[in-house]
């Protein structure tokens, strides 16, 4: 099933030669916002981007709706297609199975559009406020992912921990031992991916009613751990089968973590220099005995 912000995409690429410049407006907060610009009425739309109500109520009529309710339509589409399962959208797919050579090229076209559709929607205000968030040593950061949401929380917390001694990584197994430490205004980092763990929903209200602070990574802001965010990061994740593509969240956190190491590089190399010492002890790596890291 094509998501339903694709759609409105297409509507609007379709129209964007008769856009006036409050159109263009218009149209990337609709983009950047979805869902949730489509919950607001015609005059808090207008208030946001600070045109004419009349601007926006002839929008929609521009790119192929009735109307601002008729939009709205797809919102209550993307609430089903968000709380579809994997095999409820392979038997709904109707796209014809590329072949194997396909299937490697439009994956990687896939990817590519993900990752371009992340980043636009990223502003300067988030990061300075995540660098600010993530940076304050004051600070012990849990992070939280289940199931397939995991393998980018531990990747998150692995790079963290690189130059942070107080950083946790939560699992199902560990998350209420853990979360007992959790003080006010410590932070907690949560993936929260469809179809939406009820896990992250609860770690979220209970590190907020305690006064932490929360990061989160989503792929849409009605995500129940999204509507707590100090600091939100929504990640597209269209997937070219029933299962949906992280790459973008890889990369997005590969470039945070750049930042954070440009900022706070001392706290890396003290900890690596640490760490070094460590794995030659302990001959973690193959070549680590034979070859030392002066030599390459």
């Amino acid at each position: 099933m094509e998501h339903p912000k694709s759609r409105l995409s297409e509507k609007i690429s379709r129209s964007a030669d008769r856009f006036t410049p409050s159109d263009y407006l218009i149209a990337d907060y609709l983009l950047r916002a979805y869902p949730a610009g489509l919950l607001q009425n015609a005059s808090e739309i207008a208030a946001k981007l600070n045109i004419n109500v009349s601007t926006v109520t002839r929008f929609f009529p521009k790119i192929g709706y009735r109307n601002i309710k008729a939009a709205t339509a797809d919102f209550r589409e993307d609430i089903q297609f968000l709380a579809k399962s994997p095999i409820d959208r392979f038997r709904n797919d109707d796209r014809k199975s590329p072949n194997r050579k396909d299937a490697f090229g439009k994956a990687m076209e896939l990817d590519w559009s993900n990752i371009q559709q992340t980043f636009s929607t990223i502003d300067e205000e988030t990061v300075s406020n995540f660098m600010d968030l993530v940076g304050d040593k004051s600070k012990a950061i849990y992070v939280l992912g289940t199931r397939k949401e995991f393998s980018l929380a531990y990747y998150f917390y692995y790079q963290i921990a690189s130059f942070r001694d107080n950083a946790w990584l939560l699992n199902p197994g560990n998350l209420v031992d853990r979360l007992s430490r959790l003080r006010p205004d410590d932070l907690l980092v949560v993936f929260d991916f469809r179809r939406y763990s009820r896990i992250h929903a609860k770690a979220s209200q209970y590190a907020k009613d305690i006064g932490g602070q929360m990061v989160v990574f989503a792929d849409s802001p009605i995500t129940p751990a999204a509507g707590l965010a100090d600091c939100l990061f929504l990640i597209t994740t269209t997937g070219l089968s029933a299962f949906d593509s992280y790459t973008a969240a890889v990369t997005l956190i590969n470039a945070l973590i750049s930042l954070m190491i440009e900022s706070y590089g001392k706290h890396f190399e003290a900890k690596y220099e640490r760490l070094e010492e460590l794995f030659k002890r302990f001959e973690v790596f193959g070549f680590q005995k034979k070859f030392s890291f002066s030599d390459s």
